[in-house]
This record gives structure tokens, C-alpha cells and sequence, in this order.
């Protein structure tokens, strides 16, 4: 049994009320807003990081598994990275003409990257999946995009959700359509629907299910039967899978890719990455341009992971602790006798809780992250191992997970689960 511990967070509170004073929506990111956590118990800062753990303002210690949401791919405070920034700043952060940094950083990329043949540099991964989409419509002259879950916040995107949209231009969504992972049918109804009008298809080539009967392979060859593009979106599943992303890892090659998140280990960089025949193609068609896209800082951050995932275990050891975490909590759940299962590969894996009658709940999800959190352990939605965690912290984690099994079990016994809620159950939100 791990203790609760002994916390306040009057600090994290306090600075949250002048937040919402002055900050639209009181954050940047909706997901690390703490209505994705548990309000009242969960901190909603964080103040520093080092290897694989966080500490609040109000100096509060947890072991973090969404790792920036994914961002921290070698811990908090990766020597090899932070001495590769500082010593990048010592020269400039930014110039007047280009830095040769830049094309040391497109070599690794497409040195590493399957479909890399040529690259292009920005800031986020909402940007890099515009910058590929624009792409795609400025090679085929078609103006439908086909795309899956998530992929950032801008127009093209947006304009398929249910939620926020504020802003849009209705016009706008007759050309962008969803379709669930795995549904090849309704994929194939969509192509019939808008029948040579689709520019492309952009899907993350993972998240948690497997791909389903030579799901990714089909997706390329429907796409280029049809004259669409196919484009990865890396920005998650990107240098965890492997330094050449999911793509590698699936052998599968698309015809663009973006990748970001992981990319700098915490430093702002994303890529756009593709087939010399498109890029050469639209190169003097479209527009995609901005200052900070050569930002030297992050690009030299970049470098460094490129040089640890090629010089080091990180791959291997990422997925090992992901092995681990993922076998040994399925078998605690189990042995308790709870209804909850971690899914997903091993470097990127996601909780799905149900009661006894298989029903999903946000309230469940809300309970085992309370129980985690009063004892020193931080989930979001994501489990991302990074190179940084230890078997110690690990085994710790196990520890407070069978904890928050027991407590679990007892809230959906006692027939009345939301009276074991201490603090406000989190909300699903978009982006």
C-alpha cells in the first residue's frame, strides 16, 4: 500500500484564479486545463520537471506518464539536449539569414524518416498538418480532405467537430469528413461520395488499436487508385515508435508525413515531411512561410534527440518499460478483479475503464486518476514511458495503480461511485 500524501495546493489554486482573469480559457493547451484533471485534488501547474518526474508551486512531487502530452521524449532536463541548447544560444538564437543548423537537421530527417526526401520546418503540429494538407490540394487540384480523430486546431480541421466553432467558415466543412480508425467500408463510401474530389486522407498511423486486416496498406493503395495523397500524421506516434516514427515501424510509407511533439524533446519544432516528386512540384505554388521555423534553439534540441535515438537504447528501452507498465497492470487488474484495461502499444498506451457490465463512465476514468494523483503518481490522457523513467519509478507506479484498483472496485460496489469523487470529475474536451 502506497501512503497518501500529505498536500495542498493553495499555490496552483490561487495562481489559476488570476488565470482566468486574463488568459482566454485560462490556458494555451484545453488539455492540460484542469478540467481534464481532477479539480480539487489534481495540481494545475506545473513548476519544474526532472528525468521522469514534476513538482507543483506548492512543491509537490509526482511521477509524470503524459509527459508534456507527449512532448518529453528523454526526460525533463536531458543533459544532452539542454547542453545542445545552451550552447546554440551562446551563438544566437535567430538571424538574419538562414542557419546552417537547418540543413544538419534535414539531413537527420531524411537520413531517418522513410517518406523524408524532402522537409520543411515549423513550430507546431497543428501547423505542420495545414502546411501538409495545403500540400496535398496544391499537388492534386482537389479540394476534399478525408481525415481521422485529431489533427490540430485550425480551419480545415476544426471545421469537422461537433464543438467550438466559433469562427469558421461554414463553407468550409463540405470539404472535410471523418472516418473512425479501421472502418475501410466507410473510407470506401467516402472516396464513392466525393469520387476523384479527394486530395488526400491524413490519419494518425496509430493511436491505441492495432491496424485491422492490412488496414494502413489498404488506406495507401485506396488513395492512390483514387489520385489522393496519403498523409501520416506522426505528431504523436512520431520518434516514439522508432526514429523513423510508425511508418518504420508498419512499413508502411506515405506520401507525407508530420511530425512534432517528441521532436525536440519539450522545445517547439515540427516537421513536414515528403516525396521530392510532390515537394518539387508545388514548391513555387504555395505559401508556407514563417520567422520562427528556423528557430536555432529548437533545432539544435531536435538534433540532439536525432543523435540519442541513433547512438542509444532509447527506442528499446521506451518500449520495455511500456511492456512492463502494460503487463503488469493488466495482470493487477485482474487479480482485483476490475474492469479496467491499458491499451495501446507500448510507447503509446491509454486506460479504458468500465464497470462490471462493461459500460464506460467518465466518472471511472476520474476516480483512478484521483486515487494516482493523491499518491504521487500523474496521468492524463496518455501513458508515454520516457527514456528518463526508472525501474524504481515504475515499480512505484504499480504500486499506486493496485491502490487505486482497490479503491475503484469499491466505488462501483457501493453502487454509488460519484460519492468517492473528492474534487470535480474531469470533462472530455477537443485539443
Amino acid at each position: 500500500m502506497v501512503e497518501i500524501l500529505k498536500r495542498h495546493l493553495d499555490k496552483s489554486n490561487q495562481i489559476w484564479s488570476e488565470a482566468s482573469n486574463i488568459i482566454l480559457s485560462g490556458c494555451q493547451l484545453y488539455s492540460k486545463g484542469p478540467e481534464t484533471h481532477i479539480q480539487g485534488v489534481s495540481p494545475i501547474y506545473i513548476e519544474k520537471g526532472k528525468a521522469a518526474h514534476v513538482w507543483d508551486p506548492d512543491g509537490n512531487e509526482y511521477i509524470d506518464y503524459d509527459m508534456g502530452l507527449g512532448p518529453i521524449l528523454l526526460g525533463y532536463q536531458y543533459q544532452a539536449v539542454d547542453d545542445a541548447v545552451i550552447a546554440q544560444l551562446k551563438r544566437g538564437m535567430g538571424f538574419s539569414l538562414v542557419a546552417p543548423i537547418e540543413v544538419e537537421y534535414a539531413k537527420l530527417c531524411v537520413e531517418n524518416i522513410p517518406c523524408a526526401e524532402k522537409v520543411r520546418f515549423l513550430k507546431t503540429g497543428s501547423s505542420a498538418t495545414e502546411g501538409a494538407v495545403r500540400i496535398a490540394r496544391a499537388y492534386t487540384g482537389k479540394k476534399h480532405i478525408i481525415r481521422g480523430e485529431y489533427h490540430g486546431w485550425h480551419e480545415w480541421t476544426t471545421a469537422a467537430e461537433s464543438v467550438r466553432q466559433g469562427g469558421i467558415i461554414d463553407d468550409v466543412r463540405q470539404y472535410v469528413h471523418i472516418f473512425d480508425y479501421n472502418d475501410f467500408d466507410e473510407l470506401e463510401k467516402l472516396f464513392k461520395t466525393y469520387a476523384r474530389e479527394v486530395a488526400a486522407v491524413i490519419i494518425e498511423p496509430v493511436i491505441l488499436d492495432e491496424p485491422e486486416k492490412d488496414f494502413l496498406n489498404k488506406v495507401q493503395e485506396l488513395c492512390h487508385i483514387n489520385g489522393a495523397l496519403l498523409i501520416f500524421d506522426e505528431v504523436v506516434d512520431g520518434f516514439r515508435f522508432s526514429i523513423g516514427g510508425a511508418q518504420k515501424y508498419f512499413e508502411v510509407t506515405p506520401d507525407l508525413a508530420t511530425f512534432g511533439k517528441a521532436a525536440a524533446n519539450g522545445m517547439p519544432l515540427s516537421i513536414i515531411a515528403g516525396k521530392r516528386e510532390i515537394m518539387d512540384t508545388v514548391d513555387k505554388q504555395i505559401f508556407i512561410s514563417t520567422t520562427f521555423g528556423g528557430e536555432c534553439l529548437s533545432l539544435a534540441a531536435g538534433v540532439a534527440v536525432m543523435n540519442e535515438l541513433k547512438n542509444k537504447d532509447v527506442t528499446e528501452r521506451i518500449w520495455n518499460l511500456g511492456r512492463k507498465i502494460k503487463s503488469e497492470t493488466n495482470k493487477i487488474a485482474q487479480h482485483i478483479g476490475v474492469n479496467i484495461e491499458l491499451k495501446g502499444y507500448p510507447c503509446r498506451m491509454g486506460f479504458e475503464y468500465k464497470d462490471s457490465n462493461g459500460k464506460k463512465d467518465w466518472l471511472y476514468n476520474s476516480i483512478f486518476m484521483q486515487e494516482c494523483v493523491k499518491r504521487g503518481v500523474l496521468l492524463g490522457w496518455s501513458i508515454f514511458p520516457c527514456y528518463s523513467h526508472t525501474d524504481k519509478d515504475i515499480d512505484f507506479t504499480l504500486n499506486v495503480f493496485e491502490d487505486a484498483m482497490k479503491v475503484y472496485k469499491k466505488a462501483l460496489q457501493s453502487g454509488n461511485p460519484a460519492s468517492f469523487m473528492e474534487g470535480e470529475p474531469l470533462k472530455i474536451v477537443l485539443g
